[in-house]
Order: C-alpha cells, then sequence, then structure tokens
C-alpha cells in the first residue's frame, strides 16, 4: 500500500497556502487521460478576416514573457517582475490563382495595408504641367479618403483592417475545445515565398502579427 504521504506527480496542490491551493482557477488534469486525448497539432482552424480558414496551414500559439528587472543586494543578483510581454505569431498562408477566386491571398493582405494605412509613391496627385493637374489614377481610394480621411500608418487603421483573430484547437469530432482569441492585432511583417524551378511545393504566405494581449478560453467562442 502506497505511503499517503507520498507526493503524486499527478497532484494539484500548490502549497499549504489557501490562496495559491483553493483560488488558484486550476482544473486538475488526470494522467489517464494523456492516452485517449492528447491534443494533435493539425486539429486547428484559424478565424482570419478575408482569409479562408482552410488557407492557413500553420499558426503560433500564443505565449508570453515575464520581464524582469535585476537588483544587487549584498553582492548577490535578484530579479524582481515588472511587466507581461505577449510575443508575437506568425502563419502561413497557402495560395491559389483562379477558380472562383476573383482576386488572390496576396492582394488581400496587401489591401489591408493598402485601405487604410499605405499609398504607394507613385500613387500621388502632382502637377504634370504649370497649368494642368494629374488625373485621380485611384477614383475608389479618392472615394474613400474624401469619407474617412487620408490613409495613415496609425495603431487604429492597421488593428481594423486586419480585423479579428481567433485560434481554435479542434477535437477529433471537430467541435472546438479551446480558443485562443488576439487583441488588437497588427501585421507587422508579410514575406512572399521564393519561387523556383527547383521545387514543386505550393507558394505561400508568411504574416507575423503582434498584439497587446491574448486570452485562452474553453468552447467555441464567436
Amino acid at each position: 500500500m502506497a505511503d499517503s504521504s507520498t507526493p503524486s506527480f499527478g497532484t494539484t496542490a500548490l502549497g499549504k497556502i489557501a490562496k495559491y491551493n483553493v483560488f488558484s482557477g486550476q482544473n486538475q488534469l488526470f494522467i489517464r487521460d494523456l492516452f485517449e486525448n492528447a491534443q494533435q497539432k493539425f486539429r486547428f482552424v484559424v478565424l482570419i478576416d478575408d482569409i479562408p480558414a482552410a488557407y492557413v496551414s500553420q499558426v503560433d500559439r500564443p505565449s508570453y514573457t515575464i520581464e524582469t528587472q535585476e537588483h544587487i543586494l549584498l553582492d548577490h543578483v535578484v530579479r524582481y517582475p515588472v511587466r507581461v510581454k505577449w510575443d508575437q505569431i506568425t502563419m502561413t498562408v497557402k495560395e491559389i490563382f483562379g477558380g472562383d477566386t476573383v482576386g488572390s491571398v496576396g492582394g488581400n493582405l496587401m489591401a489591408k495595408l493598402l485601405a487604410h494605412s499605405y499609398y504607394y509613391p507613385d500613387n500621388v496627385n502632382t502637377s504634370v504641367s504649370s497649368d494642368a493637374l494629374s488625373l485621380i489614377p485611384d477614383p475608389v481610394g479618392a472615394v474613400r479618403d474624401s469619407q474617412f480621411g487620408t490613409r495613415n500608418l496609425s495603431k487604429e487603421n492597421l488593428t481594423r483592417s486586419l480585423g479579428n483573430i481567433k485560434i481554435l484547437s479542434l477535437k477529433p469530432d471537430g467541435s472546438a475545445f479551446e480558443t485562443w482569441t488576439i487583441f488588437n492585432g497588427m501585421i507587422t511583417s508579410v514575406k512572399f515565398s521564393n519561387n523556383s524551378y527547383a521545387e514543386e511545393s505550393l507558394t505561400d504566405v508568411s504574416i507575423t502579427v503582434q498584439y497587446d494581449w491574448a486570452k485562452l478560453e474553453l468552447g467555441a467562442l464567436f
């Protein structure tokens, strides 16, 4: 008979202090569930505006770092926490060339930048002669600017053009087990894969997103 005082690797105890034990918010995890219900990497979907979930082939789940400040006390180095910093995530999106789709993945991603935050350098009305102005090269953009103001690289524009992002981990039956919600996400990098005669793999786009924080909740949240 096992000694009841022997620590168990399955214990949820966090110590003898009540607030860390009773009010920790943690649920008990059972060892036996690992044999049947281990989460698999490929069971996920990413919900992002204007990009079908099936196109996203890889995504980082949110992670955080607790930044610390070092102090010297009696010639010893001790560290104190100062802030929580959420780390950027990347995702990979496969590309398509036709079918029912009129545009492209790259076109949608560039539109998220161009719609509210950026002008191409050659898309500026300039004088072509001393008595004439150039024609408006982008009438849709001109209407947009007249209604919403000129485009600029602001946080509001970047976060709203990207839209909401949710990362869902799925069970084998297709239902959502966990949902990560990204808050105030901004695309900070878009890298298109190279073209090569030596490869037959699919082209894709790697997207880096920085955000203010993320929230993990059980079940599907839309």
